[in-house]
């Protein structure tokens, strides 16, 4: 007659062999012949725990440990259950227990630093983990569960080595291929590294065709190649053998936003949302590719997403409330910076506004922004560092601020300058600057060629300065370096030789930018930190655009609504320059031609009268009508030079006071009406139409006139114009 025993060993190798039914039945014979034989309950749990009888299962394991304590096994699987339930201190706690009952248990320190790693105590699971590979140094998953450790912590180098030596161990382990690719594209961010991660996660899902996060990294890696079709292939690849993988729908949404397809990555985001809603990331890219295509109002509401994601640059959890766009009544309001220092010179542009609210506003900012900063209207200080909580009563992360103002594009704050540079810097910078006069003088250009290496997004879209040579050839042309960063010392030593005052080594901080930016007649740069300063400031300013843009920048314009003075130059293809540079040294030549700085006669000379203020104004609000009515591209880029050049008079004007920024918005608002009258006057001409309607029209355009009028005088007399505009009509 077969003993307990027996029966005990026959019912494991149908539970090993993954005949479960039948185990399960025999370790019920042994129990009802046994009620408390501890090995029988603990293994019937297991097989409760794998048919998801969670309940069942911790019973029956609980039970098995009452009546035999000293089960290290089964300790070990009371806390894989409690972990897969999420009770993670009392997994630890069983983990702890085991190892306590057999120190030398590999498989506990294996589940503990997994554990510990989930729980983000990162120091702790790698502790766990050396122990584990220490006691069984040739067990694959404690080598390879270390490297995940190593490589959450960035110690990049030591994580390819565990994962090197898992594989060594075991050439089939899949998860360690597939994070050896991983570990390698982070540290070597240049095509390189991302050809060999390739080629281990290629090995990953030969190992296992269905192994879905393989696919998917896979596609990673053939992103930072620059082979965007083949990445969204694979994408693709990740959801088919798994349509539950929000991950793989989110990676294929960020391929097609990178190719600039952005109803195909809305789509792919939005899938992902749908099977994981409280995922961050595929929601703050959501928000990203609705923002550059223009759909502001869906755009900021889940952009705000960005604050949860494990790579937020700013903490949402500040001691004080969140601001939502409430009268302020006099409370101070902390905004603070949290991504690069373009992002606050974009969003800085709010203060007036949030001060109108009877906010006293604190800008929570870099030291270096802090002097250039210091002069926005409505700003009661700057600060750098740390602030207590008792000196502000609400806060804001800067870029919510489009969503609390509920931003949208005819609505973006765009009157520029907003910033101004301070006048003895400017004296002192214009000083240096005017070295160039002594070499024929010439329009002054300032360059700018890479942003910061740490940035994401840098190898797209900073160029080097090589490029800047053929634009130093230009006849009238004298460039000025006004880089800052790791890249500033080739501006000791340019390429070829050619000319460039070189003014980096002498800038402290953007105040100094902003007061050379001053005495420039153009500044032209990569998209980094530069280009807002100079939009800013209201200087003319080209900026180099990659093929997938910053969500700012939009798609298919070149153009800012940020930015009245910005021109943009894009890649025509990505990872391609040619085009953008060719495009941009055409018409560099054109502006240095019709450059008063090269005139040879006074044939050539410009017009230049002088206007009162109110009559300026009047004629940007009218450019302002045209840049936005105007398709003909000859005609807009005509329309956008004049514009520019008018910008660049009224930064001189205090034109962001509140009551001088309600008149413009006012003169916009008029002159709109004029441009839609005249074109309904035009529509009853050809239509042979003089009735009441065409009467009704002539009337409303003197009345309307009158307004206009009322409006630039009023302005004038707030700016103080020594001009003024004067009329004479009969009364009506």
């Amino acid at each position: 007659m077969a003993t307990i025993q027996d029966a005990l060993a026959a019912a494991v190798r149908h539970h090993q062999s993954g005949q479960l039914a039948a185990a399960a039945r025999i370790y019920r014979r042994i129990l009802e012949i046994t009620p408390d034989q501890p090995d029988a309950l603990h293994l019937l749990g297991l097989v409760a725990r794998r048919a998801g009888q969670w309940g069942a299962a911790f019973r029956l394991i609980a039970h098995a440990l009452r009546i035999d304590p000293a089960m290290a096994e089964a300790r070990l699987n009371l806390g894989n259950l409690l972990r897969d339930q999420g009770h993670a201190a009392r997994a630890e706690t069983a983990y702890r227990s085991a190892i306590a009952l057999r120190p030398d248990f590999t498989a506990a320190y294996e589940n503990v630093g997994g554990l510990l790693r989930g729980l983000s105590r990162l120091a702790d699971a790698c502790d766990a983990y050396r122990r584990a590979v220490r006691l069984a140094p040739v067990g694959a998953e404690g080598h390879a569960g270390l490297g995940n450790v190593l490589q959450e912590r960035d110690a990049l180098p030591d994580a390819v080595a565990a994962y090197r030596r898992a594989i060594a161990i075991d050439p089939t382990h899949m998860g360690a291929c597939n994070n050896l690719g991983i570990a390698l594209r982070a540290l070597d961010k240049t095509g390189t590294g991302a050809a060999a991660a390739a080629a281990w996660h290629r090995r990953a899902v030969a190992l296992d065709p269905y192994f879905a996060a393989g696919y998917s990294s896979l596609g990673l890696a053939l992103q930072e190649q620059g082979r965007l079709e083949d990445a969204a292939h694979t994408h693709a690849c990740a959801v088919a053998v798994d349509p539950g993988f929000a991950g793989g729908y989110a990676n294929h949404g960020n391929a097609r936003l990178n190719q600039n397809r952005l109803d195909e990555a809305v789509t792919g985001f939005r899938r992902a949302v749908v099977i994981d809603p409280a995922g961050p990331d595929a929601r703050r890219n959501l928000g990203m590719a609705l923002l550059v295509g223009g759909r502001f109002e869906e755009g900021w509401r889940e952009y705000e997403w960005r604050l949860r994601c494990k790579d937020a640059p700013t903490r949402a959890d500040m001691p004080k409330p969140r601001w939502k766009g409430e009268p302020l009544d006099g409370r101070r309001i902390l905004l603070h910076g949290e991504q690069g220092l373009g992002d606050s010179l974009q969003f800085c542009r709010y203060v007036p506004l949030v001060a109108a609210r009877g906010g006293r506003v604190i800008l929570g900012l870099p030291a270096p922004l802090q002097r250039v900063m210091a002069g926005l209207p409505g700003l009661e200080r700057v600060v750098s560092g740390q602030l207590a909580a008792d000196d502000f009563d609400l806060h804001l992360p800067m870029l919510s601020l489009g969503e609390v103002f509920g931003t949208q594009m005819d609505t973006i704050p765009h009157r520029v300058p907003y910033l101004r540079a301070e006048p003895e810097l400017v004296a002192r910078w214009g000083e240096r600057l005017a070295e160039l006069a002594k070499d024929g003088g010439g329009l002054k250009v300032g360059i700018v060629w890479a942003g910061s290496p740490t940035h994401g997004n840098d190898k797209n879209r900073s160029i080097g300065l090589a490029p800047f040579a053929r634009l130093a050839a230009i006849p009238g042309v004298r460039l000025v370096s006004i880089q800052k960063g790791p890249t500033e010392g080739q501006a000791a030593n340019p390429p070829g030789g050619f000319p460039l005052l070189n003014l980096s080594p002498d800038i402290k901080d953007f105040a100094d930018t902003a007061a050379i930016m001053a005495s420039l007649d153009l500044v032209i740069c990569v998209d980094t930190s530069v280009a807002h300063l100079a939009g800013a400031l209201g200087v003319p300013v080209w900026v180099l655009v990659p093929f997938a843009p910053d969500w700012r920048w939009l798609l298919d314009r070149d153009d800012s609504p940020w930015y009245p003075t910005m021109r943009l130059f894009r890649q025509s293809r990505p990872q391609s320059w040619d085009d953008a540079i060719d495009r941009l040294e055409r018409a560099l030549r054109d502006r240095a031609a019709s450059s008063p700085h090269v005139k040879a006669g006074p044939s050539d000379m410009p017009i230049l009268a002088p206007v009162s203020w109110g009559e300026l104004l009047d004629k940007i609000t009218i450019l302002d009508i045209k840049t936005e009515r105007i398709a003909d591209a000859d005609k807009l880029a005509n329309v956008r030079r004049e514009r520019e050049a008018l910008v660049a008079v009224a930064a001189q004007a205090d034109t962001a006071r509140p009551e001088v920024a309600v008149l413009i918005d006012d003169l916009r608002a008029v002159n709109t009406t004029l441009w839609e009258v005249e074109d309904e006057i035009r529509d009853c001409e050809r239509a042979k139409d003089f009735g009441p309607r065409f009467v009704e029209l002539a009337r409303q355009v003197y009345h309307t006139n009158d307004r206009r009028a009322a409006l630039k005088r009023d302005l004038n007399r707030l700016l103080g114009s020594d001009l003024v505009e004067e009329k004479s009509y009969q009364a009506y």
